[in-house]
């Protein structure tokens, strides 16, 4: 399963738009609330010169007004990604006068896939 699909599967169930690196900022009619994400990776635990896996790291962002207790999402959101296999998030709280903004930062690892060979 894709480090995407994870990340969606994982979120959707909230009922809130999940989108990878979409910018709402750029949309006239913005969702109350709402997830992106984005992901990098590189490779680890060499072995010959070839890495025996790939880690993604992973940001996931949730944006909501300013109105309203999102501590429980924040406990929620955290358990949702860990429980779809990434690490424990570190959350930062990126709000601001406009708006909550929660910063979701997590890795995963993959084995890699040489020449179709896991």
């Amino acid at each position: 399963m894709s480090v995407e699909k994870r990340i969606k599967d994982a979120l959707l169930p909230f009922g809130d738009p999940v989108e990878k690196s979409f910018l709402y900022a750029a949309a006239d009619d913005l969702p109350r609330q709402y997830y992106t994400f984005s992901a990098s990776s590189r490779g680890d635990d060499f072995g010959d010169d070839v890495p025996g896996c790939e880690v993604w790291q992973v940001s996931v962002h949730f944006f909501a007004p300013l109105e309203g207790d999102f501590s429980q999402r924040r406990q929620q959101t955290k358990r949702a990604l860990h429980r779809a296999g990434f690490t424990w998030p570190r959350c930062i709280d990126a709000g601001d006068q406009e708006g909550q903004h929660l910063v979701f930062e997590c890795e995963i690892a993959e084995e890699v896939d040489l020449d179709g060979e896991v």
